[in-house]
């Protein structure tokens, strides 16, 4: 009896030791980094010589955290592209500043005339060759902003959201008229903040009113396509077309923004190790930065 005992006493004490190695090798240690930022990180320092946080303040300012989180995958884009020095520009000086030293590339798909970073710009007509062949289209969705965009392009996107989802809540008795003229009024940077923290009580501010509105348009300077490193395809609903554009380092990385594509310029068995995830969107693979699954959670 005293043996049965023992045995069972040896069992349940062992049980407990695997289950507590188990949860301690599961679990993240908090004050762990996500690969994806340490490899901006890392990328930063060798390339530019400056720290994340003078670009992009994740750990004092909640919109540039979330800004990075949703659009910060072209920081792990390949050496050649130029990377901005903000991941929120503030007006359109900034942004001109920044569009003449990344140097571009124009080129016309059709009567359509579009501008990106070189790099990016030569492996889109790569692609566009590669679909050619495959009597397969690859055209700029929206005209020439599906590209190259200004600070207004980014600004007047952004009212056309902004303001019919002001007017959406406010007749639903959500959001007060007081809190919509303090809103109209605000600059724009706080009418970024006020809105997210709007969405997180479920009062989204995208088309339909469903989801969030940086799902759907960009917060103003913050905008890829500002960087250029970004294309709105047309075609973005045909599989063959978006294998085509990922062999050729173009990725699908703004959560459920359909025709949206990031140049990352690497290849997609290389998305891992900088830190990005797959996520699967209605058959659509959408590459996530680890850090955004990490923030969704905090």
């Amino acid at each position: 009896m005293k043996f049965k005992t023992a045995v069972f006493n040896l069992g349940i004490a062992f049980l407990v030791f695997f289950v507590t190695v188990v949860q301690v090798f599961s679990q993240k240690k908090p004050d762990e980094m996500p690969l994806f930022q340490k490899v901006v990180e890392s990328k930063l320092r060798k390339n530019y010589n400056t720290d994340l946080s003078k670009i992009c303040p994740i750990n004092t300012d909640a919109t540039a955290r979330r800004i990075f989180s949703e659009y910060g995958a072209i920081f792990v884009a390949e050496d050649n592209v130029i990377l901005p020095n903000k991941c929120i520009f503030e007006d359109e000086t900034q942004v001109q500043l920044f569009q003449a030293k990344a140097a571009s590339k124009s080129e016309s798909f059709g009567d359509v005339v579009i501008q990106l970073q070189e790099p990016a710009m030569n492996a889109l007509l790569e692609a566009q060759k590669e679909a050619a062949e495959k009597n397969l289209q690859i055209s700029p969705r929206g005209g020439s902003i599906a590209a190259k965009r200004s600070y207004q392009n980014t600004v007047t996107l952004w009212n056309s959201r902004f303001y019919p989802a002001l007017d959406y809540w406010m007749v639903k008795g959500k959001i007060s008229l007081e809190e919509v003229s303090n809103a109209r009024n605000l600059p724009i940077n706080k009418q970024v903040a006020q809105v997210l923290e709007w969405e997180k009580d479920g009062l989204y501010f995208s088309t339909g009113f469903t989801k969030s509105i940086l799902f759907s348009v960009a917060a103003p300077g913050a905008s890829q396509h500002i960087f250029m490193l970004a294309l709105d395809v047309e075609q973005f609903s045909n599989l063959e077309v978006r294998k085509i554009l990922a062999k050729h380092g173009w990725f699908q990385t703004v959560k459920s923004d359909f025709p949206h594509f990031t140049y990352l310029g690497v290849e997609e068995k290389d998305l891992f190790g900088l830190g990005l995830k797959p996520f699967l969107i209605n058959g659509y693979k959408f590459w996530l930065t680890d850090f955004e699954f990490q923030s969704k959670k905090a």
